[in-house]
């Protein structure tokens, strides 16, 4: 008899769990997807955001070296645009240091000695030196191009250095040689050019 009522008492436990599971699984709602974050941050975004400045002015526009500076965190828009601006030259300003020692990399392989090459080492030396000068221009022409605010409130800003300004701080620059102020003015747009399309690709 003791066993037929545990058996009865396992047997209702077991309905009554099954019981409570079902109705658990049913009442609990869908689990919502997670929201794309990254989406929302770049909703209503222009295409330089993401693109870089070809999309801004399209392929027939000057060659130009463009930087986006990126700052949130507060909402002080004015330190925001200070911070993104500066933060958009620095962008600038590596990506011209890479461009002016390819250009002087160029320059020296089409060069065979004489006035401005000697020994290796000091050909070497030589475009180290000038690559220092060169990237240490004062990046006045650099100029605010356009600016824009997601939906959480960081700021992005297209800053952008155009190859003319580029080549008239080089030609201004007096403790150059005249062969080397010459090859890189030369090679200035074709560089600007290349760097864009480079930072398309990636």
């Amino acid at each position: 008899m003791r066993s037929s009522i545990d058996a009865l008492r396992t047997t209702l436990t077991i309905a009554i769990v099954t019981a409570l599971t079902a109705f658990a699984c049913a009442s609990d709602p869908p689990e919502a997807p997670e929201p794309d974050i990254m989406s929302g941050e770049f909703a209503g975004a222009p295409d330089w955001v993401t693109r870089g400045c070809s999309a801004f002015w399209g392929d027939d526009s000057p060659a130009k070296i463009c930087g986006v500076g990126i700052a949130g965190g507060s909402r002080n828009l004015g330190m925001l645009k200070t911070a993104a601006q500066g933060r958009g030259r620095t962008e600038i300003a590596r990506s011209l240091d890479l461009k002016v020692k390819a250009m002087l990399k160029d320059y020296q392989a089409t060069t065979t000695g004489g006035e401005e090459f000697g020994t290796h080492a000091a050909d070497e030396q030589h475009v180290v030196d000038v690559s220092k000068q060169l990237t240490e221009i004062d990046l006045v022409g650099v100029e605010q191009q356009d600016m824009w605010v997601s939906n959480s409130g960081t700021v992005y800003v297209l800053m952008v250095y155009d190859a003319e300004k580029f080549q008239e701080a080089v030609s201004e620059m007096d403790n150059l040689s005249e062969n080397i102020r010459r090859a890189v003015i030369d090679r200035a747009d074709s560089s600007f050019r290349e760097l864009d399309e480079e930072l398309e690709r990636n």
